[in-house]
C-alpha cells in the first residue's frame, strides 16, 4: 500500500506580501474608517443595547486593568467574576466581558470603542423580566373563564328544562 503525502504548503498571495503595498494600506484604512463610522453612528443612536454607565462597561474597564499583555491570572479573574457578582452581572457574561477584552487586546485593536462589541450583553436588561409564571396565570384565568361560562350555561339549561 502507497503512502499518500501532500507537498503543498499555502502561500499567502504576491501582492500582498508587502505590507508598504499602497493598496494594501487603503484597504486596512478604509476598513479602520469603516469601523470608525459604525461606531459614531451607534454612539449618535444612543446605543439602546448598553447603557454608558452599565455594569459590563465598568468590568470591562477592570479587565483591562488586571491584565498583564494578553493573558489574566486565574486570581484576577477568580476576582473579577467575583466582583461581577456583586455588579449584578451574570458569571457567563462576565466570562464573555473578559473574552472580549483579551481578544481585541490579542488582536492589538483599541479597548476604546468596546461600546459595540459588548452591546450584546446589555440588551436584556432594560425592563423588568417578566414572572416565569405570567404564562401560566393566563392558562389558568382562561380556564376559569372557561369553566364558569360553561357552568352558567349548563345552570341556564337545567333551569329551564332543556336538560
Amino acid at each position: 500500500m502507497t503512502t499518500f503525502r501532500p507537498s503543498l504548503v499555502l502561500q499567502p498571495a504576491p501582492e500582498t506580501d508587502d505590507p508598504s503595498d499602497s493598496r494594501v494600506r487603503a484597504v486596512r484604512a478604509l476598513e479602520e474608517t469603516r469601523r470608525r463610522i459604525a461606531l459614531e453612528n451607534r454612539l449618535a443612536a444612543d446605543a439602546p443595547g448598553l447603557a454608558p454607565d452599565s455594569p459590563h462597561l465598568r468590568l470591562a474597564g477592570r479587565v483591562a486593568a488586571a491584565l498583564e499583555g494578553a493573558t489574566l491570572p486565574p486570581e484576577r479573574r477568580t476576582a473579577i467574576v467575583r466582583h461581577a457578582r456583586e455588579l449584578g452581572v451574570r458569571e457567563f457574561d462576565a466570562q464573555l466581558v473578559i473574552a472580549v477584552i483579551q481578544d481585541r487586546v490579542r488582536r492589538g485593536e483599541s479597548l476604546e470603542d468596546i461600546i459595540g462589541p459588548l452591546e450584546v450583553l446589555g440588551r436584556g436588561t432594560h425592563g423588568p423580566r417578566p414572572s416565569p409564571f405570567a404564562d401560566l396565570r393566563i392558562v389558568l384565568v382562561g380556564t376559569a373563564l372557561g369553566l364558569a361560562v360553561g357552568g352558567a350555561v349548563l345552570l341556564v339549561r337545567w333551569l329551564t328544562g332543556g336538560g
